[in-house]
């Protein structure tokens, strides 16, 4: 006799899931208690303190943090139009155009693989020799190079799920090649470009190496700022815990509203190939 079973195997999923959830969620609630926590708390691992915004105090008064902020939206926002207006035609022309597009879109993800410190010494003499050193243009291009890859791969796989018999009919109809593509196709993608929008904004805006290497001071972006709370006079936790939430709120907030998108991004490519 059986009781009770597939509850009882509903209510073991759920608890599972519920570690695993505070798994997860666990560095990022620990990031935000340490942001309201005096240093001492902080050091003490305390879980009951008395909260304080000293940290932000620091971070936008002392520190002018939003200087960090302000070149990181300069950055993301410009590489993210960039990167989709140019994966976008190329999707296309790789999912309805070319059917021998194998090889090029295997040269495409092997660009993608590559690390970007393989290439950061050459880098950064090309743009010390170009000028081009700390200047926000200069990440929008590397950025942009970087996630372009990504953004075409992705984005074909929303462009293979349109039926080709609709592009057909287009032209059919009078329609040019590009009439096609810009009154036809794209419309019907348009979940495909915001979720591409989401992946390479989020690349854009996390971005750590190029950064660090490329710019100093007046193109310096949101993650370098938080080196500069760790000096030889210790480690001002409060300011780095603020930071931190600062810099990952934008992404988190346009993350879980874009979810929808993004779960469908991530399973197109297993689906398509």
């Amino acid at each position: 006799m059986q009781t009770g079973g597939p509850s009882m195997r509903k209510m073991a999923f759920t608890l599972l899931w519920i570690v695993i959830a505070l798994l997860y969620l666990f560095p990022y609630t620990w990031m935000v208690l340490t942001a309201f926590r005096n240093p001492i708390d902080t050091l003490a691992k305390k879980f009951i303190f008395a909260p304080t915004l000293d940290g932000f105090r620091t971070i936008f008064i002392e520190s002018q943090f939003q200087k960090y902020l302000i070149n990181s939206i300069l950055t993301a926002t410009p590489t993210t139009v960039l990167v989709v207006c140019l994966a976008a035609p190329a999707a296309y022309s790789l999912a309805m155009l070319n059917k021998r597009s194998r090889v090029f879109l295997a040269s495409v993800l092997i660009a993608r693989m590559v690390p970007g410190v393989a290439i950061l010494i050459p880098l950064y003499l090309a743009a010390a020799k170009a000028g081009l050193l700390d200047r926000r243009t200069t990440l929008v291009i590397v950025y942009s190079a970087f996630n372009l890859p990504f953004a075409v791969w992705l984005l074909r796989g929303f462009f293979r799920e349109i039926p080709a018999e609709l592009r057909e009919a287009a032209i059919v109809d009078g329609c040019s090649e590009w009439q096609v593509f810009a009154r036809v196709v794209l419309p019907l993608v348009t979940g495909g470009l915001v979720a591409t929008s989401v992946f390479v904004f989020i690349g854009a805006w996390n971005e750590f190496l190029f950064a660090l290497a490329l710019t100093q001071s007046d193109a310096a972006t949101s993650p370098l700022a938080v080196i500069g709370f760790r000096n030889e006079y210790g480690v001002q936790w409060g300011a780095i815990g603020a930071a931190a939430v600062m810099i990952s709120t934008p992404v988190v907030a346009f993350a879980v509203i874009m979810q929808k998108y993004l779960v469908r991004g991530l399973t197109m490519g297993a689906v398509k190939g």
